[in-house]
């Protein structure tokens, strides 16, 4: 893909971090975007294009503002618009319930849309506990899935509790949203063995119900582990019984077979409905000897 074609982009303050985090990951295959009211967003050593939407003159956030965080965005708009026009595939990263990421994500997304850009989003709903919150994740929701092709809904206290496991902080996405978009990035931005693109992309997730995206990582000795991480994905949970569309990307070092391949392929699909749409890939590449990563998107859930 050309250069800018995939950007990623980090709305809000844990929409900042996550997006960073994965962008690090990837930086040689996609552009980062940074947006959000708050100043201290843009403090990190990433290289990256940072859009302040100061509301108040004093590098604050916007609070429970979303309204606010709209139209300041609105008003900034023309210095990123040139982002979006330019790309092919956005992946939006935002958590809702504060002000920025509830009231500037779905503007986002509807511009890039507009641009011909193909629009993932990938927003986090906020812990049960906090009722302010999730009111308004709940207004602004709707409309992120409406301007977005595929919006996926990522559970805060899940993504707690895998960070648990991993002894990580779950406000960087507990490692697992880096990887996540390091491997969907990867998989559409390199040519691979069985090479995949944005029109398979857009073939799976043009379905109707619900999507997600899934990885799991593993060694090559034993391919069903990796089945396992992705089908118990912290994300949602959302299941993958019954999946009417898959795109699948396998990718492992120069030691990965066919065997690996089929095993870790047939593996996740045996699980969807018998008449699912399969799209499958395959990359390899010399960083992954001895380990295998399944990269998937599955819709009509």
């Amino acid at each position: 893909m050309e250069e800018g074609a995939i950007v990623i982009v980090g709305v809000g303050g844990i929409g900042c971090a996550w997006s960073q985090r994965a962008h690090s990951l990837c930086q040689d295959l996609a552009e980062l975007l940074l947006v959000d009211a708050d100043e201290s967003s843009f403090s990190s050593d990433h290289e990256a294009n940072c859009l302040h939407l100061d509301a108040a003159g004093d590098a604050r956030g916007a609070a429970a503002l979303p309204n606010l965080a709209e139209h300041r965005l609105k008003e900034g708009m023309g210095n990123i618009q040139h982002f979006l026009e330019r790309s092919e595939l956005v992946i939006i990263l935002s958590a809702l319930g504060g002000g920025t990421g509830s009231g500037a994500t779905s503007e986002i997304a509807a511009r890039a849309r507009e641009s011909g850009s193909l629009v993932l989003s990938i927003v986090g709903l906020p812990f049960a506990e906090q009722p302010l919150r999730c009111a308004i994740a709940d207004v602004a929701l709707p409309e992120i899935e409406r301007n977005s092709h595929l919006c996926i809904r990522v559970s805060l206290e899940r993504l707690a509790w895998q960070a648990r496991y991993r002894n990580s902080d779950w406000k960087m996405g507990s490692e697992w949203i880096g990887e996540l978009i390091e491997g969907l990035v990867t998989t559409l931005a390199r040519v691979g063995k069985i090479n995949l693109d944005l029109m398979d992309l857009r073939t799976v997730i043009d379905r109707p119900g619900n999507a997600t995206l899934l990885v799991g990582t593993g060694s090559t000795e034993n391919p069903s582990e990796v089945v396992r991480m992705a089908r118990e994905s912290p994300m949602s949970e959302i299941g993958v019984d019954g999946a009417k569309g898959c795109l699948i990307q396998v990718e492992g070092g120069p030691d990965m077979t066919l065997a690996h391949l089929d095993a870790v392929s047939e593996g996740f699909v045996s699980a969807l409905d018998s008449d699912c749409q399969v799209i499958l890939g395959a990359r390899s590449s010399d960083d992954m000897a001895g380990s295998l990563r399944l990269v998937a998107v599955v819709s009509g859930l």
